[in-house]
């Protein structure tokens, strides 16, 4: 499953990006305003994922239930040890260390991420020669943020994407029976949908039903802008991706570390949009080079 190749000019993994983990420590003050803001906000620092729940989404991963593997075929060669040390390498935090009833996701890790994704955005919003796909599972948290980023990258000329918008799946989903949900497309980004309402999914039906209309209509992706099942059925088919990961979110890091998945941000997906909107901005003002807000 997937979609044709992406022209030879595109090669997101090789974009440039601010460096280490530990390189984002010695930042501008803007960085150093960034990190107080994410620690202030709870998105970095301690944050409401605890890390009991993490330590269950791993167990819960490693079964193979597709709402915690997401679509992702790596759990079935993975260890707990190697998830929990691919969730401490994305997030840095050991979850299985320090009080179970709270969690940490580290504002530098959370930056780096940030800068990563700013780093491949920046040459399609200066070209615009691009076919994106952008999906959330996370509506209530992060259509916002996907909303912002089509907006920009449909501006500079590129094409995004709506494969099945308005379609229902003709097969039962976990949670959905057959012809019931679909995909509808918001401000160009694809959700999971039933009836009127958008729905909370980490599920990767959705996606891998989007990518297989496209390769069946020979609609070529060369970037998939993503989260949840959403991101990892993309990943698994091998399409380039830009994910964004709770410290939970075991798969996505699992997938990172294995280097299967380059460019991810690792940061608290759960809060209104509103406390997002200063993500938002710093990436799309590093990847344009104009100051946002």
């Amino acid at each position: 499953m997937g979609a044709a190749a992406s022209p030879p000019e595109f090669h997101p993994a090789a974009s440039g990006h601010r460096g280490s983990m530990g390189a984002v420590k010695n930042g501008a003050s803007a960085d150093d305003a960034l990190r107080d803001l994410l620690v202030e906000r709870q998105l970095a620092g301690t944050v409401r994922t605890t890390r009991q729940q993490s330590v269950t989404y791993i167990e819960r991963t490693l079964t193979g239930d597709p709402n915690y593997s997401f679509g992702l075929s790596d759990w079935q060669t993975a260890t707990f040890d190697e998830v929990a040390a691919a969730t401490k390498a994305v997030a840095g935090d050991l979850v299985t260390d320090g009080e179970a009833d709270t969690g940490y996701i580290s504002p530098e890790c959370a930056i780096e991420g940030m800068y990563r994704h700013a780093a491949v955005i920046r040459p399609l919003v200066r070209s615009g020669e691009a076919s994106i796909l952008l999906a959330t599972g996370h509506p209530t948290g992060l259509l916002e943020h996907y909303a912002e980023l089509a907006s920009a990258l449909r501006t500079a000329g590129n094409r995004i994407l709506r494969p099945l918008d308005d379609h229902r799946l003709p097969g039962a989903t976990p949670t959905h029976a057959a012809g019931e949900s679909g995909i509808r497309f918001v401000s160009g980004v694809g959700c999971a949908f039933d009836n009127e309402a958008i729905l909370h999914t980490h599920l990767p039906d959705y996606m891998q039903a989007i990518l297989a209309e496209a390769a069946a209509s020979a609609q070529r992706i060369d970037l998939v802008i993503a989260d949840h099942g959403m991101a990892g059925a993309a990943i698994e088919a091998g399409i380039p991706t830009l994910s964004i990961a709770d410290v939970n979110d075991a798969a996505l890091s699992l997938a990172h570390t294995r280097g299967r998945h380059e460019h991810i941000l690792c940061i608290e997906d759960n809060f209104t949009p509103a406390q997002f909107t200063p993500v938002t901005e710093f990436i799309l003002a590093k990847a344009t080079g104009k100051p946002r807000g």
